[in-house]
């Protein structure tokens, strides 16, 4: 299970009580801000509340680490790949392609057929 996943049954109303622990005492919903205070509270949630409000020092990392453009290649070198993944995927699939293509030439030759009969 992950761990987005644990927090949102954890945070409902209808799965929360299956996570409480304490038998002894009667089950109450907890909310998701006293969740999050709670969480902030603990040491566990102090450290990484410090360790996110330093700000990220750039000049640390490597130059290539971080992209500064969207996209880390040109769109020429996308959309070669991009063709190239669709010839891999129509060469991979080409009995699907042939088979279409015949069905859609067949189709096609009935309704000529039919379209003769009638006029």
């Amino acid at each position: 299970m992950t761990l987005i996943y644990f927090f949102l049954q954890v945070t409902s109303k209808k799965d929360q009580e299956q996570y409480w622990v304490d038998r002894e005492k009667p089950y109450r919903f907890v909310t998701v801000t006293q969740f999050a205070e709670a969480f902030q509270s603990y040491h566990v949630g102090r450290k990484i509340g410090d360790e996110l409000s330093v700000p990220f020092d750039k000049s640390k990392s490597h130059p290539a680490a971080l992209t500064t453009k969207k996209y880390g290649v040109n769109k020429k070198e996308l959309l070669k790949a991009n063709f190239s993944r669709e010839y891999l995927l129509m060469k991979r699939n080409s009995f699907v392609y042939i088979f279409k293509i015949c069905q859609v030439n067949s189709s096609f030759s009935c309704f000529t057929c039919i379209n003769i009969l009638i006029v």
